[in-house]
């Protein structure tokens, strides 16, 4: 029978009770930090059902990323006031800890619908016939610097510039970065000029750093083209894209928008899915 002021259970139904193991509690008592509420004299340890928040809080607070050591110097100098500046630091690694997973969610469910949308697309194997889309919302996108040039050197140097920043921003929702080619440099078959260079956001317009540069890619009706296999050779896709545009005699709107459905995280090269678009005005 049990000779204590309040109920106690031993070790390892506590930690059982906690989802912990004996081990971890063993370690807890040894450095100060949490121990038993009563030990006999064969040194065996007993805790007490009112430890349970006290070893889930230290529990929650590692979890964070607060190391024991700092856990324990709260507990050995605790007061209302230091536990509410306490828990206030906490709350604001949470918050942050959410946005970056809430980050994380967003572009999981981006790749997840372009491997759908590949998927419908299996049979295309060279490009795809010309069809219409509809988008039904504007859509925000991201821009590198101007580069309006089919030399590799200003091509590559805007393209590394704007994947940098759109990392050092948590700007990428997911969509692999995109090209935007000028209507007029199509119709003069210049395949490789690039306007910009653009990553589809899912923040709003308010969101963005005021210095960067946005477009907004507008609800509409758009003649679409798939690409099968490298990107960079889609001559033959934007000379088919653009004899639908002047066949229908729908004005043109200013950009060719080129992005990837499937890239080299979904499949080979040989294999890779990219979308040319044009909005018809």
């Amino acid at each position: 029978m049990q000779k204590f002021d309040i109920p106690c259970i031993k070790t390892g139904e506590f930690a059982a009770l906690c989802g912990t193991n004996k081990r971890t509690l063993f370690h807890y008592d040894e450095i100060g930090l949490f121990s038993p509420a009563y030990t006999d004299e064969k040194g065996y340890r007993y805790y007490s059902e009112k430890q349970c928040d006290v070893f889930f809080t230290i529990t929650c607070l590692k979890e964070l990323g607060m190391p024991l050591k700092e856990i324990k110097e709260y507990i050995d100098h605790k007061n209302p006031e230091y536990f509410e500046e306490l828990l206030r630091e906490q709350q604001k690694k949470v918050a942050a800890q959410l946005r970056h997973l809430s980050r994380i969610q967003t572009v999981i469910n981006t790749k997840l619908d372009l491997v759908r949308q590949g998927r419908h697309l299996k049979d295309v194997t060279r490009f795809s016939e010309v069809h219409l889309e509809k988008q039904e919302e504007d859509e925000l996108l991201i821009l590198s610097s101007p580069v309006f040039s089919s030399e590799h050197e200003p091509v590559f140097s805007a393209l590394c510039s704007h994947i940098g920043t759109c990392s050092k921003y948590d700007l990428n929702s997911g969509h692999p970065y995109g090209a935007m080619l000028p209507w007029e440099s199509v119709v003069q078959k210049q395949y490789d000029t690039y306007a910009f260079f653009f990553t589809k956001t899912s923040l709003k317009p308010e969101d963005v750093p005021p210095f960067l540069t946005t477009h907004l890619k507008k609800a509409g009706t758009y003649a679409a083209i798939y690409l099968r296999g490298n990107y960079y050779h889609a001559d033959q896709a934007l000379a088919k894209l653009l004899a639908f545009q002047e066949a229908a005699a729908k004005n043109p709107g200013s950009f060719f928008y080129k992005e990837a459905v499937l890239d080299e995280m979904a499949v080979e090269e040989s294999q890779f899915l990219t979308r040319i678009s044009l909005r018809l005005l």
